[in-house]
């Protein structure tokens, strides 16, 4: 290991790198930390995302909608497996229909947008209504914006929301 004394070096440094008695960090060091910390990050993302889609699961069976046991006890782990690590939000799409009434459908869409816009909200009324499902549930990152809640106001005669707003980071 190379030990080289900082002060002889300052004045090649960049003015970040000139924090006096602090040794220079690597672009490589700095990276690995990085790479460290998106881990962690995806590892909380991942755990945040399986305690959702089993709660909305838990939630869906208590509504009378048709959900396995299986999916419902799914560990995370087998969640993991299932959706990877790199999974997308168009992969967390739950669909379901009651027990009773196979035509009497509910989506729960996992919205990739940090806010939600009539665009978004559009793309997914549209989908709905070509699909004759009626109602769904949208799990956002922050609060809809005020045109977003308009639009909600207007096609509220057709379609049923719920938004919940739940912190995440896809």
């Amino acid at each position: 290991m190379l030990m080289v004394n900082i002060e002889q070096f300052s004045n090649q440094l960049s003015p970040i790198t000139q924090i006096k008695g602090k040794k220079p960090i690597s672009k490589a060091h700095n990276n690995t930390q990085e790479r460290r910390r998106r881990i962690v990050l995806l590892e909380e993302e991942i755990n945040r995302l399986y305690r959702i889609r089993k709660t909305m699961m838990q939630m869906l069976s208590d509504r009378d909608y048709l959900v396995e046991d299986l999916e419902i006890k799914m560990c995370r782990e087998e969640f993991r497996r299932k959706y990877g690590k790199n999974m997308k939000n168009e992969d967390l799409i739950i669909k379901k229909y009651k027990e009773d009434n196979s035509s009497d459908q509910i989506y729960v869409f996992f919205l990739e947008e940090a806010k939600v816009g009539v665009k978004t909200l559009k793309t997914y009324t549209n989908r709905m209504n070509f699909e004759n499902v009626f109602r769904f549930i949208m799990i956002c990152q922050q609060n809809l914006t005020p045109f977003s809640r308009t639009c909600i106001n207007e096609v509220s005669a057709k379609f049923y929301f719920e938004v919940s707003q739940v912190c995440l980071f896809l």
